[in-house]
């Protein structure tokens, strides 16, 4: 195998490699998330912007607990 198809192969596998403190969601989800935030944030009452500070406030929660948990296995 030639030095340039080898290199080539390892930026390919680079590219698919995900990395363990990133997240991901599809564009649409972005969107939705984005587009609802927006919208409380313009317009919502005290009731909408507690909801969606609870929403957001369990979301991190799940993040914050996977990263206490992967600090605990090393």
């Amino acid at each position: 195998m030639a030095i340039k198809d080898l290199y080539k192969e390892v930026e390919d596998k680079k590219k698919n490699e995900v990395e363990d403190d990133v997240v991901t969601m599809s564009a649409e989800e972005f969107c939705d998330e984005h587009r609802n935030l927006i919208k409380v944030l313009r317009s919502g009452d005290k009731k909408m912007l507690e909801a969606e500070a609870k929403k957001q406030e369990a979301e991190l929660a799940e993040y914050e607990d996977e990263e206490e948990e992967e600090e605990d296995e090393d």
